[in-house]
């Protein structure tokens, strides 16, 4: 999946959380800084994140996450991870 579709449906779900303007969430957005999130929708948003792309993320890793490019890079990480591997012949 393309970096730029993961972003985009990361900042939707913050869109749908928060009700800021996707338009308005810079690609560097601070969750705290910048968009002045609590820990509780942090967290919402982490869950929502790992339940939109389909993957386990543990909730001490999404616990972590401070920035939108730090979420886009943990999907990226988890979506690899899952890509079959070929074997070598």
């Amino acid at each position: 999946m393309e970096t730029a579709t993961i972003r985009s449906k990361i900042k939707e779900i913050i869109s749908n959380i928060t009700s800021i303007d996707t338009a308005e969430i810079q690609d560097s957005a601070s969750f705290v800084d910048d968009l002045d999130l609590d820990s509780l929708s942090m967290l919402e948003i982490g869950v929502d994140v790992a339940y939109e792309f389909k993957l386990n993320i543990p909730e001490e890793e999404l616990s972590e996450l401070r920035t939108l490019n730090d979420s886009v890079l943990l999907v990226e990480n988890y979506l690899n991870r899952q890509e079959p591997q070929v074997k070598a012949s």
